[in-house]
C-alpha cells in the first residue's frame, strides 16, 4: 500500500500558557482533496504552521511520504514539496505577476548572477495558461482581483514543484462564481497528482471538492470522516461540542419611532432612487448580486463616499452627511465588510481598539483617563464575550469570529441609534456566527435600528424584519417577514438572468 503523502502523529504544541495543539493527528492520502473545519481558534492555523516549517512541534512525529522530516523552517518544506495559499493573499502589489510568481527562487544566470527574465516570462505565462488565467505574467500583481491573485499564489506552488498544497479559506472572499473557478483548478490540480488540504468554513466547498474531512476542536483532533457518511448536522456538533439548534436566535423586537429615512438618494454611476426607512428595534436586511451596489449605498450613508442628490432624514430631521465623524455625531456607526483592513488596528491591543470610536469619552482636563477607558474596554469584551487571555493582548492574536466581537464592541462604545452591518460573518465558523445572530438580535431589542447587508440568503431570511434587495444600483423590491424567501430575493435580483446565473452572486451557503 502507497504511504501517506503526509501524516502527523500525536502532534502537541505549547506556547507560553497556550496549549494551541494537544496530541493532533492527520493523514492525507495520494490524489487527496481533504477538508479540514473547525471554529476559529480550533488549531488550523498553528497546524498549517507546523507542516510549512514555521513552528517545530513541541512534541509527535510528522512524516512526508513515510519518511520522517523535522523542519526547521519553511525552505525544508517548500524543498518537500509543500506550499500554502492563504485566504489574505500576501502579495507584492507594485511587482509583476512573474516577480510574485517566482520570489525568492529566481532563475538566474550562473557565473553573472543576472536574472533570466525572458525564461520567467515564458514559464509564468504557461503556468497560468495551465490554471486558465486571462492575464499576462508582466500585470501589475495590485491590479488584479483577488480571484486572480489566488491564482497567482497557485501558480506560486506549482513553480517551486509542490505536491502537497494547502489551501486556507481561498473562498472566503470570493463570488460564487470566482469559487466555482477555484474548484475546477483544484481539481485539476488533484487530477494531475497533487494532494491538497483544503480549510474552510463553508459546507459546500467541502461537499463540492473533498473526499475526506477531519475536524479539530480547541487544539484537539475530533475525528475523520468519508465526507459522503456525514451530514451538517453531525458536523456542527463534531466542530462546536453541541448541537446549535437555532441559528438564527432572531426573537421580535417592539418596533419604534423612524430612526432613518432616506429619499431618492444617489450617487452617480454607482446608485440612484435609494428610498426607505428605518425604525427602533427592526433589522433591515439589505441583500442582491455582487456589484448590485449595497456597499456603495452605505458608504455614502456614512459618510466615506458623498452621495449627489436625495435627503437623508435621522429621527426626522433632514440632515447632509459628508464624514463619518458627522455621521457618528448622528448615531449612526457602520461596522465594515472587510473587518482587518477598515474595522481594526491590527498591532493595537484590543481594549485601544474597542475604545477608539469615543476617545473623546474618557478625556478629562485635557489628558485621556485610561482607568475609565480600561474599565469601559472589559464592559464591553464581557458584554461581547470576546474570548481572549487579556484586553491587553493585540487584536491580530484573535480568532475571526473574536475580532467580529471586538468591532461591534467599538460601536457600542459611541453613542449610536442605528447600525449598519456590512457581512457581519463574513469568514468566522458556524459557532461564531451564531453568537453574532444573537449578539444582532439583542442590540436590535435593545432599540437599535440595524441594517444588515448581506449576500447570505439564509441570513436575510432568518434575521430580518425586511429585505431591500438591490439590482444595479436600484432598490427592486422591498419584501415584507413572510415575503421573504429565496424564491422571491432572487427574482428581484434577476434581471433577464436565469436563476443558476443569479446565484453566481448571490451566495446560497
Amino acid at each position: 500500500m502507497e504511504p501517506y503523502v503526509l501524516e502527523l502523529k500525536a502532534i502537541t504544541k505549547i506556547f507560553p500558557g497556550v496549549k494551541a495543539l494537544s496530541d493532533v493527528m492527520f493523514q492525507l492520502a495520494p490524489g487527496e482533496i481533504h477538508a479540514l473545519m473547525g471554529e476559529n481558534g480550533a488549531g488550523k492555523s498553528t497546524f498549517i504552521k507546523i507542516i510549512t516549517g514555521v513552528h517545530s512541534p513541541t512534541e509527535g512525529e510528522m512524516y512526508v511520504n513515510g519518511q520522517k522530516v523535522q523542519f526547521q523552517n519553511p525552505n525544508d518544506a517548500k524543498r518537500l514539496g509543500i506550499a500554502a495559499i492563504y485566504q489574505h493573499v500576501t502579495c507584492y502589489p507594485d511587482l509583476s505577476v512573474t516577480e510574485n510568481i517566482f520570489m525568492g527562487h529566481e532563475k538566474v544566470q550562473k557565473g553573472t548572477r543576472r536574472i533570466r527574465w525572458g525564461e520567467m516570462h515564458k514559464e509564468a505565462q504557461k503556468l497560468l495558461d495551465d490554471l486558465g488565467a486571462k492575464f499576462s505574467p508582466r500585470t501589475l500583481m495590485g491590479s488584479l482581483s483577488v480571484a486572480e491573485q489566488q491564482i497567482v499564489e497557485i501558480a506560486k506552488a506549482l513553480s517551486t514543484d509542490a505536491k502537497i498544497i494547502i489551501m486556507d479559506e481561498p473562498t472566503a472572499a470570493l463570488t460564487k462564481r470566482e469559487s466555482e473557478e477555484l474548484y475546477r483548478i483544484t481539481e485539476r490540480l488533484r487530477d494531475r497528482g497533487a494532494s491538497i488540504i483544503f480549510i474552510s468554513h463553508r459546507f459546500e466547498d467541502m461537499y463540492r471538492l473533498a473526499s475526506k474531512v477531519t475536524v479539530f476542536r480547541d487544539g484537539k483532533y475530533i475525528g475523520s470522516w468519508q465526507v459522503n457518511e456525514i451530514d451538517n448536522k453531525d458536523l456542527i456538533v463534531a466542530m462546536v461540542g453541541r448541537e446549535i439548534t437555532q441559528l438564527f436566535p432572531k426573537t421580535e423586537a417592539k418596533l419604534g419611532d423612524e430612526v432613518l429615512r432616506t429619499d431618492g438618494l444617489g450617487r452617480t454611476g454607482y446608485f440612484a432612487d435609494i428610498s426607505f426607512s428605518l425604525r427602533r428595534g427592526e433589522i433591515l436586511g439589505f441583500t442582491g448580486l455582487v456589484g448590485a451596489g449595497r456597499t456603495e449605498v452605505f458608504q455614502s450613508l456614512f459618510g466615506i463616499e458623498a452621495y449627489d442628490r436625495g435627503n437623508v432624514f435621522v429621527k426626522g430631521e433632514p440632515v447632509r452627511i459628508d464624514n463619518p465623524q458627522q455621521a457618528m455625531k448622528l448615531g449612526i456607526g457602520y461596522l465594515p465588510e472587510d473587518r482587518q483592513k477598515q474595522g481594526l488596528v491590527l498591532d493595537w491591543e484590543i481594549s485601544r481598539n474597542i475604545t477608539l470610536s469615543a476617545l473623546d469619552r474618557f478625556v478629562s482636563k485635557g489628558s485621556l483617563d485610561t482607568a475609565k477607558e480600561e474599565e469601559e474596554a472589559v464592559r464591553l469584551a464581557q458584554k461581547m464575550n470576546v474570548k481572549a487571555p487579556s484586553i491587553y493582548h493585540l487584536v491580530s492574536s484573535l480568532s475571526g469570529g473574536n475580532q467580529q466581537k471586538v468591532v461591534f464592541a467599538k460601536l457600542l462604545t459611541a453613542d449610536l441609534d442605528i447600525l449598519i452591518l456590512d457581512e457581519p460573518t463574513k469568514g468566522v465558523d458556524v459557532g461564531a456566527k451564531s453568537a453574532i445572530y444573537e449578539i444582532i438580535s439583542t442590540l436590535a431589542g435593545q432599540g437599535y435600528g440595524v441594517i444588515m447587508i448581506s449576500s447570505e440568503m439564509p441570513e436575510m431570511i432568518g434575521m430580518c424584519d425586511r429585505v431591500a434587495v438591490m439590482r444595479e444600483g436600484r432598490i427592486t423590491a422591498m419584501l415584507g417577514k413572510g415575503e421573504v424567501t429565496q424564491e422571491n430575493i432572487l427574482q428581484a435580483a434577476m434581471e433577464s438572468r436565469s436563476p443558476s446565473e443569479a446565484l453566481a452572486g448571490v451566495a446560497k451557503s
